[in-house]
This record gives structure tokens, sequence and C-alpha cells, in this order.
């Protein structure tokens, strides 16, 4: 036990210090059982951590999926404009020009972002960006657990599950969702004490904490994982407040910071907004909505998680990934295996378990029905792949896991607990069915069978483990932690990092390159089996004039017709051979595209006096008025001048940029100055500063009293 157990504040210790006599030195705390299985804890995270973070100190990227496909191309366009000081919203090897900035999934505007970006070398700043979420997540994990059960080393524990859990390792390939959900136990802990201190200046802090933390969620540019932070935290409000934690008047000022943070990142979300409305996303109906529910099959994953070739029922790994450790899982079962035990801990698991089965429906998403809901939210109902949240349930799963923790820990020094064995063992009995019954079941989708017993024997050790803590045995809680470090690490680094990261340079030089690099304009359409071809290339150089993204453009020309290619001034397409993968793919030249700029009756000239990302000059010599045209892809962003008056753009063929110009010579400038851009960016301004604003008179000018009768327990 800790120093200060059964206290609710660290200073009731106080007043027995000062009785110590004055030539002896200050009494310290002892290293506990405690501090021990905590230090254990800790080390099980840093080694977590370490084999994480090994690529990076051996000067390798992580180029799993989405990150080298993705992520690591739009970044290294993002990090030579910063360099250059120059604008990066609008990218013109994307799309044949694409507003990037928008798309979100960059978080350009973060402070963060600017930083790693503008004073890192692009493979340091891309690792130091994907693994920096971890300690955040783990830190703010334990604080808000701390809150909750009041036990150090519980609450690691929980930390640990939650931090190097399925979910959040398995979706190491997208960086942003990591980044995003790192911040909601930060702000759990914010929001609790915020309705829950007597001390004025950490109500403040907690308030600006919520503002600052939801702005940085939006500026991160993922807004379905921010959707679902904010439904953990309507949950944990809701929770607190039928506790009778939460008055009127603390709820009120929590929803303005709240909604401070929201004006906060405007500079990002207004200008996803645009780009929304310009996506193929906007006509997305309620099947795509659905896309990546997840299948009742896939519960067999908790005590089967290699059964499936996949892991999964289904072929998206990442997405569809239930496990949550064998360990979590059984401590779990442990601790509704033992109700009367639950004692001052009963909200909470009450709360638990109702929040997770409502995430696991909320996942299921056309299987669970509770999904549809969304469809009456506006732009929530343009999310696909309701699977994600999973890491809601995880969540819960991980505060579980930390409640059954503190209960074994409680319990009086050479107390034994025998009940509760036949619901551990009911676990390992069904995963051992599973692995007999699964190939007989489903033949064609069964893994090997030395993968198909890897869950039975990860649930029997689990089984075995906790069965020996609730007896007292000494070292079993410490190999339960070892066991399940090293379980959850190796289910998922061995799917998103281990064997999946590259020297930046070789992965590079690895792009096949067309036979002709004098247009380096190119296409790459999908396969006919619609395998999506990413943005690798663009790193070698190479432009496409279609691409890879979540929130494409919406295009009147046929993507995938040659003519359409050679309009965006395209000279070769990369298409399959016979197969769909990229290997058995060729580069076909292709006719003479269209020039950069070009006046469209062809009487005349048109040339190209300046050209930038985000900035066209093109100097024009007609004998009547008409129309010039490049083969940047339109966008309402843009802005046109003739000589230096403004002009109004237009869609030239239906995709690309262009605008009227008189008889004569004149010179034509465009810029990507969109309103969006600059209204987030006053919004965001505004925000901030009522934010800080605010703060300021929590501190100082709210009055004294505090009729809340809220107690103090803070243990930080």
């Amino acid at each position: 036990m800790s120093c200060f157990q059964n206290s609710s504040c660290a200073t009731a210790e106080l007043p027995g210090l000062a009785t110590s006599a004055p030539d002896k030195p200050r009494a310290s705390c002892p290293f506990t059982p405690e501090r021990r299985l905590s230090a254990w804890i800790l080390l099980a995270a840093l080694a977590c951590l370490a084999a994480l973070a090994a690529p990076f100190f051996a000067g390798r990227v992580y180029v799993a999926d989405d990150l080298g496909e993705f992520h690591l191309p739009v970044r290294n366009f993002y990090a030579e404009q910063l360099a250059r000081g120059e604008p990066f919203d609008w990218m013109p090897s994307l799309f044949g020009g694409f507003y990037i900035a928008g798309e979100g999934q960059l978080g350009a505007y973060h402070p963060w972002h600017l930083f790693l970006y503008r004073f890192l070398p692009l493979g340091a700043a891309f690792d130091v960006e994907l693994l920096a979420s971890y300690p955040l997540l783990f830190g703010g994990t334990y604080w808000f657990l701390r809150r909750l059960v009041n036990r150090r080393d519980a609450a690691l524990l929980g930390a640990l599950v939650f931090t190097f859990g399925g979910f959040n390792l398995l979706h190491f390939v997208h960086p942003n969702a990591i980044a995003v959900v790192a911040h909601l136990p930060w702000l759990l802990l914010a929001i609790d004490v915020a309705l829950s201190t007597t001390s004025r200046r950490r109500r403040a802090a907690a308030e600006l904490g919520v503002g600052l933390l939801t702005a940085s969620q939006l500026l991160l540019g993922y807004p379905q994982y921010v959707w679902y932070s904010l439904l953990a935290e309507a949950a944990f409000v809701a929770w607190r407040a039928a506790g009778g934690r939460a008055s009127l008047g603390r709820l009120a000022t929590l929803g303005l910071a709240l909604s401070l943070g929201v004006a906060a990142g405007a500079v990002q979300w207004m200008p996803t907004l645009h780009l929304l409305g310009q996506s193929t996303r906007q006509t997305a109906d309620a099947a795509f909505a659905e896309t990546g529910s997840l299948d009742p099959l896939n519960l067999v994953q908790l005590v089967g998680p290699y059964l499936f070739q996949t892991r999964v029922a289904g072929q998206n790994t990442h997405e569809l990934g239930l496990y949550v450790g064998a360990v979590p899982l059984l401590l779990c079962i442990w601790l509704l295996a033992h109700r009367t035990q639950w004692g001052s801990y009963r909200p909470l698991v009450r709360a638990s378990v109702v929040f997770g089965g409502l995430a696991l429906l909320l996942a299921a998403g056309e299987f669970g029905g509770l999904y549809r809901l969304q469809s009456f939210v506006p732009l929530v109902n343009r999310f696909r792949f309701p699977c994600r949240a999973i890491v809601l349930f995880e969540l819960a799963v991980a505060a579980g896991a930390a409640v059954a923790a503190a209960i074994l820990l409680e319990r009086k020094p050479g107390a034994v607990c025998k009940s509760g064995g036949r619901a551990l063992w009911a676990a390992f009995l069904a995963s051992v069915v599973l692995a007999i019954a699964g190939p007989l079941l489903w033949p064609s989708f069964v893994s090997r069978p030395g993968l198909v017993w890897t869950g039975p024997i990860l649930i029997g050790v689990a089984a075995g483990l906790v069965a020996l803590a609730q007896r007292g045995v000494r070292g079993a809680l410490v190999a339960l932690v070892l066991f399940a470090a090293a379980d959850l690490s190796c289910y998922g680094m061995s799917y998103s990092v281990f064997g999946r990261t590259a020297d930046l340079h070789e992965f590079v030089a690895g792009v096949k390159l067309p036979p002709d690099e004098s247009n380096r304009r190119v296409a790459a359409p999908d396969d006919p089996n619609g395998l999506r071809v990413g943005n690798r290339m663009l790193l070698a150089g190479l432009s496409r004039v279609d691409g890879y993204a979540g929130l494409e453009p919406v295009r009147k020309l046929e993507d995938r017709q040659a003519g359409s290619w050679q309009l965006a001034g395209a000279g070769w397409a990369f298409v399959a051979a016979d197969h769909a993968h990229d290997a058995e793919r060729k580069w076909v030249r292709l006719a003479p595209g269209a020039p950069r700029a070009r006046l469209v009756t062809g009487a005349g000239s048109a040339r190209i006096v300046a050209d930038t990302p985000g900035r066209i000059t093109v100097g024009t010599d007609s004998p009547v008025r008409q129309m010039v045209a490049t083969t940047e892809s339109f966008d309402s962003g843009w802005k046109a001048s003739v000589d230096g008056r403004p002009s109004g753009i237009v869609r030239v063929d239906g995709d690309f940029l262009g605008c009227p110009v008189a008889a004569g010579s004149h010179r034509v400038q465009f810029a990507f100055r969109p309103r969006c851009r600059t209204l987030g960016m006053i919004v965001s301004t505004c925000g901030l500063g009522l934010m800080v604003a605010a703060a300021c008179f929590s501190l100082f000018c709210r009055p004294r009293r505090d009729n809340e009768n809220v107690a103090c327990r803070d243990p930080l």
C-alpha cells in the first residue's frame, strides 16, 4: 500500500510529518509492494515503447500501409514547403492539384506538426510524430485512472493495457487517429477535475485544458475520432452528473470551454468542410456509412486472436481487430465473477460495462442498429468504418482491468480468494473449443494450426496467472504484467511495425519510374478489382493527375479514360497488366497531353511565367477574347487576376482551372486563397483569445463562494 492509501488528499499526511524530531531526517515512504509493482509496470511500458521505437533509432522509417502510401508523401511536400517558407495548402502533385490542408490527415496547422517538419529531417520528423502519441496516451490514461481507482499500480496497469492494446497498435498506420485518441484520457481527466475540485486555480486550469485539448484534436484533422472522443466525454459527464458531482454552473462553464476549443480549431475544420462539399464523400449513402461494420463473428477474436488468416472476420485487419489481450480479458471476466467484492468501485464497474457494451453496438454498425442513429447527425453521417468505435470498447476494458487489479491488490495480506476460478477456466475452454471447431466451421479462412492454437495457449497462461494472483502467490502479479505487455506488443507490432520499415532513400529508390521522365505528370488508375494505388511515387518526384486520399474530389470527366488524363497533361499511365498487384503494373505511354497553360481556341499563345504550389502566373497574347486554361484541377478556392485586376475563374473541360482574357497581351495570375482558410484563421484566433480570457476570469474574477459541496479528490 502507498503512503497515501485511504486518504482523499495527499496533504492528509502532512501533520504527521510535522511531529518528527528536527534533528532526524524526514521520513520517506518505503519501497512498498505497490511501488515495486508500479516499477515493473513502468519497465514493461518502457520495453514496449522501446520495441516500437527500435526502427527509429536504427535510422529507418515506418512505411506500413497508409504510412508509406499516403502520410509520408504528403508530409514530404509539407516539409519542403515549410523549408522554402511557402504556402503548403495546395498540393499540385496530387489529383492534378489538391487542397491537402483541407483533407485533414496532414494536420498542417497543428503547432506540433509545424515544429517537427520545419526543424527536423523528414524521416526523423515522421517517426517522432508517430511515436510521440504513445507516451502521451500512457500518461493521460494513468492519471485519469489514478483518480478513479486511487492506486498507482492498478492505474499503471490500465494505462499499459489501453496504450499498447490491439486498437492503438494496429492503428499505428493511422497516426492522426492515434494522436486524437491520445488526447482522450487527458480530456476526461480535465473534465473530472473541473467538475469535482474545490480549488479555483485547478478548476481554471482544467477548463482551459478542455478547450486547448479539444482544439488540438481538431487541428490534427481526423474528425471521426474527435466524434468518438466527444461521445466518451458526454458519457463521462453524464455518469458524474448522475452521481451528483456536476452542478449546472460547472456544466455550463465546461460547455463554454468545449465550445471555445471547437472555435480555436476552425482553421482546420472549416477547410475540411469546404473540401467535403467538393468530394465524393458528400454523395455517400447509408450503405457507404455502414462500410466496415464489425461482424459479430469477430467476437471470437477475444479468445482466438490468430484463428483467422487475416486475424479478423474480413480483410481489413487494422480496422476490425478486436483483440484486447488475454490478461485484460481474463481480469475483466474475474471482475464480473466477483460482484460481491466491487465495494466502492461498483458505480465505476457498472458504468464501464454499460459504456463498453454500447461501444460494441456502435462498432457493429449495420449489425447492431445503434450506429443508424448517427444518420440523423449532420456531417457525422458521412463517416464510415463504424468498427472504429472499438477504441471506446478498449477504453472500457482498460478501466475494468484496472479495477480488477485494484481489488486483487487491496486484499489483506494472506487473504486467499478461491471463488471465480470457474469463469477463468470457462474462457480457456471456449478458446480450446474454438480452436477445434474453427477449422471445421471456416476451413477456407482459418490460419495454420500453430497460430490457431496460440489462442488457447495465451488464454490458458493468462487464466493461470490470474488464478495464482487471486490466491496471493508471490510474483504472480509481476508475471501477469510482463505477460500482458509481451502479448499485446507481439499482436499489434507484428502487424504494423515488425518487418514493415525501410531506409527512406531505399524506399524512394524502389519506386518504378516511367522509361522517359521528360513528362513526370502521370496517371495510376485503380485496377479492375478496385485495389487502390498509393502515392508513394510522389516521393520520387512524379505528379499524379489522380490519387489516393480520404476526401477525393468529384470529377466530371471519367478518371479512367485516357482522354481525361491527356487533358490533365499526363504523359504516362501506370496500369495493371493482368492482375491486381503493383508488381504486375507497367508504364504505358499516352498521346501528347495538354500543355500546362493554353488558349482554348488555339489562336495566340500562352506561356507559364511562374508556377509554384498555390500560385500560377500565365502570360497570354491573343488576337481575340477567349479562355486561358491550365492543367491544374479546379477548386472554388482559387482566385484570378488579369493585369492586377480581379477576374472570375471558370471550369474548363469540366475539371480544370481557367479564366477569361481579353484580346492583346496580358498577365494572368491564379492564387489559391480559399475564403474558408481566412475565415478559419479569424475564428481560431478569436476562439483562442476568448479561451484565455475565460480562464483568467475563472481564476481571478469568479466569486470565491463554492456551493457545489464537492469533496477534494485530487491525487495529482
